[in-house]
């Protein structure tokens, strides 16, 4: 593993870690990995084995491309700016819902996700909360939303926001692919 892709997963993976409010004790729990091992890829002061990219994407739930910069990116002036559509990177949940990360990062207080839900798929039949606060549009299709007790259907140019501490859900319940802009505070992935 070169110096120069070294700092990029260090990052990335910290990033991701926080995100998904997972400490290093919980991490190392998950991958059979050392506490120390894992702040020192972290801080980029040791080379990560293929072996525990893989063990520690898969605990985080990303492919190992995931901790990998764009070898178009490096010398990139606007990379930490904008995101090219052709360089997203992207998640697919084996539910039907593949999620890609239009935020250029983690690091900030804002994350961005374009989210497309397969026909008739959903983010699970039980209701889910989180710390934060999350915001949508929905681009294409038709999108059932769940917060509470509440159950709204919402169709193109409809858009929405809550406190994502309350119990909540989403699903396409129609024949065709559904895609909504997200905006997340703080990042959840």
């Amino acid at each position: 593993m070169s110096r120069a892709t070294q700092p990029i997963i260090g990052t990335r993976m910290r990033e991701l870690r926080k995100a998904k409010g997972m400490t290093l004790k919980q991490l190392a729990a998950a991958t059979d990995l050392s506490i120390g091992y894992l702040s020192q890829l972290e801080r980029q002061d040791a080379d990560p084995s293929v072996r525990a990219l893989n063990m520690i994407g898969k605990a985080l739930g990303v492919g190992i491309s995931w901790f990998f910069p764009d070898p178009d990116e490096g010398d990139n002036p606007e990379a930490d700016i904008v995101v090219r559509a052709n360089k997203r990177r992207s998640l697919k949940f084996e539910s039907g819902v593949r999620d890609e990360l239009i935020s250029p990062n983690l690091s900030g207080q804002l994350e961005l996700i374009l989210t497309t839900f397969s026909p008739h798929s959903s983010s699970g039949d039980t209701l889910y909360s989180h710390k934060g606060e999350e915001g949508g549009y929905v681009v294409t299709g038709t999108l059932e939303l769940t917060v509470e007790d509440k159950i709204m259907t919402l169709h193109p140019g409809d858009a929405f926001h809550f406190l994502s501490s309350r119990p909540h859900r989403y699903a396409n319940p129609a024949n065709t692919e559904t895609s909504i802009v997200w905006a997340m505070t703080p990042p959840h992935y």
